[in-house]
């Protein structure tokens, strides 16, 4: 190349900078917004936000090194982190009995520009209690719950609820309590009950007002608290098959015992605490 023609070449991108310079003057013009330090992340020749001209930054560590160009907060807005709704909870890792379930949330928008860090909880998890993989209720595996006699009385002696008077420790049901629980350790399995047929009845139960209820044909609610749970089974003891027929007895009335037949499944609810027909396990 000719010293002519380099001349022209040097001319012509002096002026086309020059020339480009004019529109080249802040972070939108220049089409820049960078994350972290970026020392390529510059504008020569403008304004920065202090008002000084010279070269100014369009990167997010600007503001901390107070050389942004005068249009950075503008141009480059800081945008927070934005995560999406937790999703569903996993099923309980354990098919039968305590476990743990697991549920998770994704990020939808990353943090950029100075903006607000994404949470780090993005996973959570949660005890349960699995039951799809019992046995128990399966008339082919449960030769032990066929085989156990269910301890009743009357659904209002559980007022220990919000009475000391009834309290497990102190009333007739304090020798199962402290053979059960002497580590003072409950099931963490909620309440349940089932519906009772009876179907059976032996005549000492006339004895005692609140036993007379139970005569053939009646069906009663049966409860299943926390604190009359077996600990090794975490259920109650004698709580029912369902379609079978299975014994019960009623406490502190001597010879008042039948038998019954589960006609509903157990399910995560309470009895009728005042009612009559309603009972507890124990």
């Amino acid at each position: 190349m000719s010293f002519v023609k380099f001349a022209a070449f040097v001319f012509l991108c002096c002026v086309f900078e020059s020339a480009l310079s004019q529109y080249i003057h802040d972070c939108k013009s220049a089409g820049l917004c960078c994350e972290s330090v970026n020392n390529t992340c510059f504008v020569p020749n403008a304004r920065k936000m202090n008002g000084e001209v010279g070269v100014c930054f369009c990167d997010s560590k600007c503001l901390q090194m107070q050389d942004c160009c005068s249009d950075f907060q503008e141009t480059c807005k800081a945008r927070d982190c934005i995560m999406a709704e937790w999703g569903e909870w996993s099923q309980c890792s354990n098919s039968c009995g305590r476990g743990r379930k697991h549920r998770k949330r994704e990020i939808v928008q990353e943090r950029a520009f100075g903006g607000k860090r994404c949470p780090t909880a993005r996973k959570s998890k949660q005890a349960c209690y699995g039951e799809y993989g019992c046995l128990q209720q399966s008339v082919e595996y449960s030769r032990e719950e066929m085989a156990e006699v269910g301890y009743i009385m009357p659904a209002n002696y559980s007022i220990w609820r919000v009475s000391k008077d009834y309290s497990p420790q102190h009333d007739i049901r304090k020798n199962l309590f402290f053979k059960n629980f002497q580590d003072n350790v409950i099931p963490r399995k909620p309440v349940y009950r089932a519906i009772f047929k009876v179907t059976h009845v032996g005549r000492a139960c006339q004895r005692t007002q609140w036993a007379r209820v139970l005569e053939k044909g009646a069906e009663v609610c049966v409860e299943c608290q926390p604190t009359s749970m077996n600990k090794r089974l975490e259920r109650c003891t004698g709580h029912g098959v369902f379609h079978q027929e299975t014994t019960w007895k009623a406490i502190e009335v001597r010879n008042c015992h039948g038998k019954w037949k589960m006609i509903t499944h157990h399910e995560y609810e309470t009895c009728n605490h005042q009612g009559d027909h309603d009972f507890v396990l124990v």
